[in-house]
């Protein structure tokens, strides 16, 4: 969602930078390369490999296209200049997306940027010998010819973005990280800008929205790391202390524990103990009643109840709690695929894997005047949660509120796998 918004809204500026004053106009042209230099930086603090070979690739496109292309392309230099870089920009951006994050000063860290600045610091080197225009007959009639009149992108050009994008698309869908959605819009800048190369400034803006895309990318990464739990994918306990921070006067908090954890552990071993760990957190993760759901740490988990008190969460709770009891979870077979597709049409033949049954204990506790801090509140809450465990697990407990029935149903052979 940020760079959809940074590109349409470098969309948006483009035509009110003509009416900008030669003094604005001269710091938006400038405005690329210490955006570049933070982008770099925050790469190489945050060990974001291909952040940096992005904010390389740009600077480098951006830097020739300030020094030799401000003026006529029908000049043969800038001709030859245009037309390599309409090639390399794309080409590297692809590179880029299929990269693995391996490091920056390894030998293959190195050597990308090798790949990246000599291509660009090669151009740059024949653009002030004058050599470039030497090499117009030799290029092929597809870098000569434009696809369409009215943009300023040529046929090889207009290739190598339709080839290039495949990798990019596929990176973004598959890896599903804020880099490769960075890495996208910075190509979409990319065709952009040589398309519509005519327009004034446009580089200077589009270079510009792409490096703050891979910037936020980086600050978006780094949320993800401290709030969001690796494993099971919602908010981990850093997020629940500033959730904490933002409680009204009136909730409640619910803390979870999944029964008999380590002797999963101990019979299937953890890679079925995480399983269970990321079947638990996608129930929790769907309670109702406007709860939300923490990862605070091990096998226990954190509900949190906005605006309610200890009875008007207990049965949105107590239905998590009986569809977790009630759903059945296969055991997966040694050759099990790992592959998403082939796993589901396993899923949907009759398995010969273990069925088990995973069973959670729950301490619920709501504010008082004698609880006001929300550390408290939970430390009761886990009170209550030893409770359920001594009163037979899979079951809640209360601190305040007490039903004036308390069915709890009756266990099946399977429970007890």
């Amino acid at each position: 969602m940020p760079s959809l918004v940074l590109l349409c809204g470098a969309g948006l500026l483009l035509p009110l930078t003509a009416q900008l004053s030669n003094e604005y106009q001269q710091i938006l042209t400038l405005t690329p390369y210490p955006l570049a230099i933070i982008v770099a930086l925050l790469g190489y603090g945050f060990n974001r490999s291909r952040i940096l070979f992005a904010a390389l690739n740009l600077s480098g496109a951006y830097w020739l296209i300030q020094h030799g292309l401000q003026t006529s392309l029908n000049q043969p230099d800038a001709f030859v200049l245009f037309s390599s870089i309409s090639v390399l920009l794309p080409l590297h951006t692809a590179l880029i997306a299929t990269y693995k994050e391996r490091g920056l000063f390894t030998p293959a860290g190195i050597s990308r940027i090798l790949l990246i600045t000599t291509s660009y610091l090669a151009l740059y080197l024949s653009w002030v010998n004058g050599s470039l225009g030497l090499y117009l007959p030799d290029l092929p009639m597809s870098m000569l010819e434009m696809l369409l009149h009215e943009y300023y992108l040529s046929e090889a050009a207009a290739i190598t973005f339709s080839v290039c994008i495949i990798p990019v698309l596929l990176s973004f869908v598959l890896r599903k990280t804020y880099t490769d959605a960075a890495l996208l819009a910075s190509f979409i800048s990319a065709l952009i800008m040589l398309s519509w190369f005519n327009e004034p400034l446009i580089s200077a803006l589009f270079v510009s929205a792409s490096l703050i895309a891979l910037a936020i990318s980086v600050v978006q990464n780094s949320y993800r790391m401290a709030f969001i739990d690796e494993l099971t994918c919602i908010p981990a306990r850093r997020a629940l202390q500033d959730k904490f921070s933002t409680l009204g006067k009136k909730y409640t908090l619910a803390m979870c524990d999944i029964d008999h954890f380590k002797k999963f552990n101990d019979t299937y071993g953890h890679d079925v103990g995480d399983q269970v760990l990321k079947m638990v957190a996608a129930k929790l993760n769907q309670v109702s009643g406007g709860g939300k759901a923490y990862r605070y740490g091990g096998e226990e988990f954190t509900l949190v109840f906005t605006g309610k008190n200890e009875a008007e969460a207990l049965p949105y709770i107590e239905q998590l709690r009986e569809t977790i009891a009630n759903y059945p979870m296969h055991i997966r077979n040694q050759n099990r695929p790992d592959n998403n597709e082939k796993g589901q049409q396993m899923r949907s033949k009759p398995d010969s894997g273990e069925v088990v049954s995973v069973q959670i204990s729950i301490g619920i506790c709501e504010k008082t005047a004698e609880l006001a801090d929300p550390h408290a509140v939970m430390k009761k809450a886990d009170e209550a949660l030893y409770t359920s465990k001594k009163n037979g697990r899979n079951c809640s407990t209360t601190v305040h509120y007490k039903p004036e029935s308390k069915t709890r149903k009756r266990g099946q052979r399977k429970d007890y796998a």
